[in-house]
C-alpha cells in the first residue's frame, strides 16, 4: 500500500485527496521555498507579502484543487474572479506576468511530484486521472490570471502612455513637466536627442492584394517595439507611418555630445531600420531640456532638407547639412545656387536620375533600378547633364553643390506655389 491509499484509491482517487489534505501546510511551506529558489522575483518581496498573499493564494491554489478532484467540476465564477484580482494586484505592484503565471506551474509540479513519488501500482489509475485533471486545472488558472493582469496592464499602460503624451506636449511647448514625468513613471534627463525621421515605405505597403494601410501600421508597430526595446521605455515618441519625432534621453547636454553618443545614436537607426523593414533617414539635434521645443522645428527641417537634397537613408547632424541649410534661407545665394539646374527643366528624366543617383549613395545599379532603366541608361544621363550643368555627379567636389543645388531648388518652388 502507498503512503496515502485507501481501499479506494485507485478507483476514486479518495486517498490522493486525503493526502493533498493533510499535506496542505506543508506543501503550502515547500511551495513558497521553492518559488524564492527558482524565481529570483520573488526574493525580493517583502517578507509581509510572501507570507501574506502569496502564502494565501498558494494555500487557497491547494484547496481549489482539492475541490476540483471532489466535484468532478472546474474552478466557479467566484473561485476565477479572486485570481483574476489576485493577478490584478501583482500587476500593480510591477510583478512580471511570467513570474505569475511560473508560480503556479511551479506549485502545481511540485505538488505533483510529491504525490506520485509515493505512489504504489494501485494508485496509477488515480494518479493519471489527477494529472488530467491538473492540466485542465492549470488551464483555467492560466486563463484567469492573464485576463486580470492584461486588464490592469490596458489600464496601466493607457494611463502611462497619456502622461507620456502630456510630457511630449510639455516639452514641444517650451516647458517641463516633472508631475507628467513623474505619473509617467520617467526621470527627466539632462537633455534629448532630438531624432526628426524620414520612413519610406516597406515592400509590402507597393505590393498588389496587400491591405496597405495594414502593411504601414505592422511596420509603425515593429518600430515602436524597437524603439521602446532600445530605450527600456525612456524615450518619447509622436511617429506615423512616414516620420515623426522621437526623444531620445541623454545623459548630457549638447556641448558635451561625444563620438560615443552619436554612434550610440547610429545603433539605434540601425534597428529601427531593421525592425521597420524599409529606409529611414534621421536629422538629429541634441538639446538640453528646456531648448527641446526650439530645436525639434531644426530636427524636422533638417530631415526635410536631407530628404530634398536627395540624401541616402541614415543619420545627419546640423554640421552634416550646414550648407544646404543656409542656403535654404531666402536671399540671392539661394536663387543662384537653384539656378545651377535650370538646364535640366527641358529634361525631367535628368532631374529624376540625378535624385536617384544621389539618393542611392552613387550606387549606379541601384538608381537604375528605382528608376527602371538599365544602369548604362543612367551613366548616359549624367554624362549628359554634366554636360548641361558643368557639375559632375561622380566628382566629389562637385556633390555639395549639386546637394545643395537640389535643396535650393525645392524650397524655391515651394515658395512660388506658396
Amino acid at each position: 500500500m502507498s503512503a496515502y491509499s485507501t481501499g479506494q484509491a485507485g478507483t476514486n482517487g479518495e486517498g490522493l485527496r486525503e493526502y493533498l489534505i493533510g499535506s496542505a501546510s506543508r506543501l503550502e511551506a515547500a511551495v513558497l521555498e521553492r518559488l524564492t529558489e527558482e524565481l529570483p522575483v520573488y526574493r525580493k518581496l517583502p517578507a509581509e507579502q510572501l507570507s501574506g498573499d502569496v502564502a494565501r493564494m498558494i494555500r487557497r491554489s491547494i484547496d481549489d484543487f482539492v475541490q476540483a478532484m471532489r466535484s468532478g467540476r472546474m474552478l466557479g465564477p467566484e473561485q476565477l474572479a479572486l485570481l483574476t484580482s489576485s493577478a490584478t494586484r501583482r500587476a500593480e505592484e510591477g510583478l512580471p506576468a511570467e513570474a505569475i503565471v511560473s508560480a503556479y506551474f511551479l506549485g502545481a509540479r511540485l505538488c505533483f511530484d510529491d504525490i506520485a513519488v509515493t505512489a504504489g501500482p494501485e494508485d496509477r489509475p488515480a494518479v493519471t486521472a489527477m494529472y488530467s485533471l491538473l492540466l485542465e486545472y492549470l488551464q483555467h488558472v492560466t486563463t484567469a490570471v492573464t485576463d486580470g493582469y492584461l486588464q490592469q496592464m490596458q489600464i496601466t499602460v493607457g494611463e502611462r502612455h497619456g502622461a507620456r503624451q502630456l510630457l511630449l506636449t510639455s516639452l514641444l511647448e517650451g516647458r517641463v513637466d516633472a508631475e507628467a514625468a513623474r505619473e509617467a513613471g520617467l526621470t527627466l534627463p539632462p537633455g534629448y536627442l532630438v531624432l526628426a525621421l524620414a520612413i519610406a515605405p516597406h515592400a509590402d505597403e507597393h505590393t498588389p492584394g496587400i491591405d496597405t494601410n495594414a502593411a504601414a501600421m505592422r511596420k509603425l508597430r515593429r518600430l515602436r517595439t524597437e524603439l521602446a526595446l532600445y530605450s527600456r521605455g525612456a524615450a518619447l515618441s509622436s511617429l506615423t507611418p512616414d516620420g515623426g519625432l522621437i526623444l531620445m534621453p541623454s545623459d548630457t547636454g549638447p556641448t558635451h555630445f561625444t563620438s560615443a553618443h552619436w554612434d550610440d545614436a547610429h545603433r539605434l537607426l540601425t534597428r529601427l531600420q531593421r525592425a521597420a523593414g524599409a529606409a529611414v533617414l534621421a536629422a538629429a539635434v541634441p538639446a538640453v531640456l528646456g531648448d527641446v521645443a526650439e530645436m525639434c522645428p531644426v530636427a524636422t527641417e533638417l530631415a526635410h532638407i536631407a530628404t530634398a537634397s536627395a540624401r541616402p537613408p541614415g543619420l545627419y547632424r546640423l554640421e552634416d547639412l550646414a550648407l544646404e541649410y543656409q542656403l535654404s534661407r531666402p536671399g540671392p545665394a539661394r536663387a543662384h545656387v537653384a539656378r545651377l539646374l535650370d538646364p535640366l527643366d527641358a529634361y525631367p528624366d535628368l532631374l529624376l536620375t540625378l535624385t536617384a543617383f544621389l539618393h542611392h549613395g552613387l550606387d549606379r545599379r541601384a538608381a537604375a533600378e528605382a528608376l527602371t532603366v538599365h544602369p548604362n541608361t543612367v551613366l548616359y544621363r549624367l554624362r549628359k547633364i554634366t554636360g548641361l550643368t558643368g557639375l559632375d555627379a561622380t566628382r566629389p567636389t562637385d556633390l555639395p553643390t549639386l546637394h545643395a543645388a537640389l535643396t535650393c531648388r525645392i524650397h524655391t518652388i515651394h515658395e512660388l506655389k506658396g
